[in-house]
């Protein structure tokens, strides 16, 4: 994609640091346009009719406090009258609300009835990330240090303010913001109370020249954000577009194309398509609750025999029929329909083992990056998928015989870029001959990655 990024101009900065996303991913290529004070619709008209790909809006991270409100709240509702593809904060936000000189929302009066309880205690903050329209909590972090609160050592104390944060993004409809920090105070109570809010903070990506960025935001990321910034670049983008359907159209294909072949597809893909995902199944175990991606017929389930009852399986995939001859063989206890990267992020967790065969490659990779982000966010255990090695070729024939949509990606580079989450290990990594193709013939190659938590 080519991104545009809109700053102020030079010298009209309140403050002059700022992020250099761009160095966290090679996937895009970005260019900066500059928006003078003087000339803020001229200049975003001329950024307009380049037709970037994509827009952000940094313009808020510099136009701050009483003295550029309105310039801040003037920028941002031009971009909403051009209708360009932006994320940035929205006006409504803006006039809502306000910021004030640390770019924080002033919000007024939080909760007055709790007097100055709030004053007592330690403070934390716990960042957002809106995926689609879903608030994902981050883990939560002491205040003014790169310190998280431990989910494991501290699971109760974690989970109340992850669940505050969601109930205030509602509560204050920030819907649109892409990601906001919250605020929190321990009262002498002992219990979590929002102190403020800070809408879309520069200082989740680290600021540029700085090797690492100390801000709570960033640390966050880092800790708990499989992927770390460069998976967070890419989820943002995937979210944009979701929201706005853009691949809608693919995906409804996709899902007749496995719909009309659901009653045969166990006959269809029998030989070396099933004993490739009984040579997976059978080596690894899986005693628990296991999430299926692409389920299909349930053939995970199925090969795994677990005679002893110890798993217990529940399925996604993106076709209804699938569902249907998922849950006819009684091993499934239910199958989410839709797009995984939808699916996946309003899914809730803990979930033991995460299994998806043979289904990333219908994913572009921005897609992948957010489904690999919810995926280690949501297992607790283990997360294994498989990597196809889609071959030029097989694009090429699908495309010809009018199937464009059954094309696929070979994803193995950015799994690899992708790299190993924060508390996770790579234990297996294998390759073998994972299917072949009824329609082209052509011989697919698959890459097994098998994850597990520390």
């Amino acid at each position: 994609m080519r991104i545009c990024l809109l700053r102020a101009a030079p010298g009209q900065e309140d403050d002059p640091r700022y992020s250099d996303i761009e160095l966290f991913t090679d996937r895009h290529t970005f260019e900066q346009r500059f928006i003078s004070k003087d000339t803020i619709k001229q200049d975003l008209n001329f950024a307009a009719a380049e037709s970037f790909d994509l827009y952000f809006n940094f313009l808020h991270w510099t136009w701050y406090g009483s003295d550029n409100k309105e310039l801040a709240i003037l920028a941002a509702k031009y971009i909403e009258y051009l209708a360009i593809p932006v994320i940035g904060l929205p006006s409504r936000v803006l006039e809502k609300y306000g910021l004030d000189e640390d770019g924080r929302l002033v919000i007024g009066n939080l909760d007055t009835a709790q007097g100055d309880d709030i004053t007592a205690g330690d403070e934390y903050s716990c960042t957002i990330i809106e995926l689609d329209n879903t608030p994902v909590p981050l883990c939560p972090i002491f205040a003014h240090t790169e310190v998280p609160v431990n989910s494991t050592s501290s699971p109760v104390l974690s989970s109340a303010i992850q669940k505050l944060a969601e109930d205030a993004f509602y509560v204050n409809d920030l819907h649109g913001t892409f990601w906001c920090t919250f605020l929190v105070r321990i009262n002498k109570d002992s219990k979590p109370t929002l102190i403020g809010i800070t809408p879309m903070p520069k200082t989740i990506f680290p600021f540029a020249g700085d090797g690492k960025n100390p801000a709570a935001e960033a640390c966050a990321v880092r800790e708990s954000f499989p992927g770390s910034y460069r998976s967070l670049i890419h989820s943002l983008i995937a979210s944009y577009f979701l929201k706005r359907n853009r691949s809608f159209e693919v995906s409804r294909q996709v899902s007749q194309e496995f719909d009309t072949v659901a009653s045969k597809y166990d006959t269809v893909t029998a030989g070396i398509y099933h004993e490739g995902i009984k040579g997976i199944v059978q080596k690894y175990n899986f005693d628990g609750l296991v999430l299926d991606i692409a389920c299909g017929t349930g053939l995970v389930a199925r090969l795994y025999r677990d005679t002893q009852n110890r798993s217990r399986f529940i399925g996604m995939d993106i076709s209804l029929q699938m569902k249907t001859e998922c849950l006819r063989h009684g091993l499934y206890s239910n199958v989410l329909v839709g797009p995984m990267q939808r699916l996946l992020i309003v899914q809730r967790g803990p979930i033991h083992h995460i299994v998806c065969i043979g289904a990333f490659l219908f994913l572009e990779s921005n897609e992948l990056s957010l489904v690999l982000s919810r995926i280690f966010q949501l297992a607790t255990i283990s997360v294994t998928f498989t990597i196809d090695e889609i071959p030029d070729s097989y694009n090429k024939a699908q495309t010809e015989r009018g199937r464009g949509h059954m094309a696929g990606f070979n994803h193995l580079d950015e799994v690899e870029r992708f790299g190993i989450p924060v508390g996770w290990k790579l234990t297996d990594r294998w390759r073998f001959l994972g299917w072949t193709s009824p329609t082209t013939g052509t011989e697919i190659y698959s890459n097994v990655f098998r994850f597990e938590a520390l």
